[in-house]
């Protein structure tokens, strides 16, 4: 089996850890079985906590020892139990509220109705009605609003036994009608059905109200019928189980008014119907033994009386009863021997006393509870403690990232600037540079554009001197023009220019759009702020032409009348 296995490997090796997964699966099967074989629950619920880690506060830990607890409960064991519900509270205050499916309530409410429960087991009504109404209000915070319904139906079925025991009819047929209506609403077969149990034991043994008895029982059959007619109905489950406590309440009924055939009838329906629940059987049959000493049957009831004496799972409880039932019997047989053994063995068991800690055990849940709760504030305080410290420590680290931060970029910032100033001032240095040479460059290309223009009016005058030194005069013309307008200088003009403004002659563009080469280095002439005249010294062009080239230069950049040339090309 999944159980067995996981536990044995976990135990075994000492070194796997129970997931969250398995802890869950595991508790899924002391549920199932705490109603079919409460024993086996118990042995799985010993393995359990023996493997799994107790110092690690879970909601599945929470969950088994609540489990543990019921199934304990269910067979009488009230203080054993109880020390299982106190550990489930102690874990419950540890676990934090980010990790609980239902984080408003202040404490379990389904761990509140169970100690309400062994309070109601023991006869102590107002603490097991104050348990319920805590319940209650712990169920109104669930976020979850079917699971916060099934909930309080419980919280309505008990608070309608209470009143039973305290004789109030009418109002525990209220609360027991509320927690059906809801059951029904909720479409909870398994709760209506024991709601109809609750109503049943209400009526039974009230004579004027025996028909309403009557009518629950009625309908609880109708729903048995129906749900085995649809889906069939399992031979372990609650509905039948359910079932099966009503029949046996009219069994009980029935034996009170001495009717102990039909008593004997129902009692047998009913140990049919729980068959399949172990620990319902040793009621049963000693019931049975009681029957039949009811109908005078001495034989059946000695037979089935030592029967279930044999039975090793059989309560302190039905010990005595059966041992009453032999002792009835011997007594009317008139055998002495074996009225005596049985006398010693009802002594014994007379003698054997609930433990004198229970007050102190329930005591102790009281006070278990209070120290939760503190332990509970504590652990809060604690967490926000932490949580500030740890806010106070993360935003000191953050101060302290940040200034070191802004040193540091202060400090980049600092020597950056001072980079920044030393590349500017080189950038400075060598733009200057440029200047000066191209500035030299024009001065020169103007100066020898002057010489070699004075050299050919000398050529000229020798021309017209000496004919015969035409030709020659003539050729020296021709080479000295070409020196002039040498398109190699102004390439090389061009060349210095860019250097020193890269971006002229491509804002110059964008602002006033295409223009021919003549009027590019027209205007980076007047750039470099040179006169008409020089203007005309280092193109090697007459003055007039200059001039006429300047106007049509302003024509094209759409110069006012009012605009000057030189201004609007030297701000580019």
């Amino acid at each position: 089996m999944f159980y067995s296995l996981v536990l044995f490997l976990n135990v075994f090796f000492g070194q796997l850890q129970f997931t969250s997964i398995d802890h869950n699966s595991l508790n899924d099967s002391i549920r199932k079985y705490s109603s079919i074989d409460p024993d086996k629950a118990l042995d799985i619920g010993f393995e359990l906590l023996d493997a799994v880690d107790l110092n690690k506060a879970t909601r599945n830990l929470v969950g088994s020892y609540g489990l543990m607890g019921q199934v304990l409960t269910s067979k009488s064991y009230y203080n054993e139990a109880l020390y299982y519900y106190s550990e489930a509270l102690k874990v419950y205050k540890l676990i934090p509220k980010s990790d609980l499916v239902e984080p408003k309530p202040k404490s379990p409410p389904w761990l509140l109705l169970n100690i309400s429960n062994l309070y109601y087991a023991t006869g102590d009504i107002e603490n097991a009605k104050v348990k319920v109404l805590e319940a209650k209000k712990n169920f109104l915070l669930f976020i979850n609003e079917r699971n916060r319904e099934i909930g309080l139906c419980t919280v309505y079925g008990n608070l309608g036994l209470i009143a039973q025991r305290q004789g109030d009819y009418k109002l525990a047929e209220e609360h027991f009608l509320k927690s059906l209506s809801n059951r029904e609403k909720l479409k909870d077969s398994e709760g209506a059905m024991y709601s109809y149990v609750q109503l049943v034991s209400l009526f039974l043994n009230n004579k004027s109200q025996l028909y309403k008895s009557n009518e629950y029982f009625d309908k609880a059959k109708l729903l048995y019928n129906n749900i085995n007619k649809a889906t069939g109905i399992d031979e372990n489950s609650l509905i039948q189980k359910y079932y099966g406590y009503l029949i046996l309440q009219y069994s009980e009924y029935y034996r009170s008014k001495k009717e102990f055939n039909t008593a004997l009838n129902y009692l047998n329906e009913a140990k049919e119907l729980l068959a399949d629940f172990p620990d319902e059987i040793p009621s049963i049959n000693s019931q049975t033994s009681q029957l039949y000493l009811g109908l005078k049957d001495l034989n059946n009831a000695e037979k089935s009386a030592i029967e279930n004496l044999n039975d090793k799972s059989l309560s302190r409880f039905f010990k005595k009863v059966n041992f009453e039932v032999l002792e009835s019997v011997y007594r009317q047989r008139n055998n002495l021997k074996k009225l005596i053994i049985i006398k010693d063995s009802l002594i014994d068991i007379s003698t054997v006393r609930v433990s004198a800690n229970s007050k102190a055990f329930f005591s102790n849940i009281e006070t278990q509870i209070l120290l939760s709760d503190k332990q509970s504030e504590l652990n809060q305080n604690k967490i926000r403690y932490n949580r500030n410290l740890l806010m106070l420590i993360i935003g000191f680290v953050i101060l302290l990232f940040s200034l070191l931060y802004i040193r540091v970029n202060y400090n980049y910032q600092k020597e950056r600037n001072i980079r920044l100033e030393v590349e500017k001032d080189v950038s400075k240095t060598k733009l200057e540079k440029k200047q000066l040479e191209l500035v030299s460059k024009t001065n020169f290309i103007a100066q020898r554009n002057n010489y070699l223009n004075i050299l050919k009016i000398s050529v000229l005058k020798l021309k017209d001197k000496n004919k015969d030194s035409v030709k020659v005069s003539f050729e020296i013309e021709k080479e000295i023009n070409r020196i002039i307008g040498s398109e190699k200088i102004f390439e090389n003009f061009e060349s210095q220019f860019t250097e020193v403004y890269p971006e002229f002659f491509k804002s110059l563009v964008i602002k006033y759009g295409k223009l021919s080469q003549t009027d590019l280095r027209l205007c980076a002439y007047i750039k470099m702020n040179q006169s008409t005249n020089e203007i005309s010294q280092i193109t090697g062009v007459a003055i007039r032409t200059v001039e006429t080239q300047r106007y049509r230069l302003g024509k094209k950049l759409k110069l006012s009348d009012s605009e000057s040339l030189n201004s609007a090309v030297i701000s580019i």
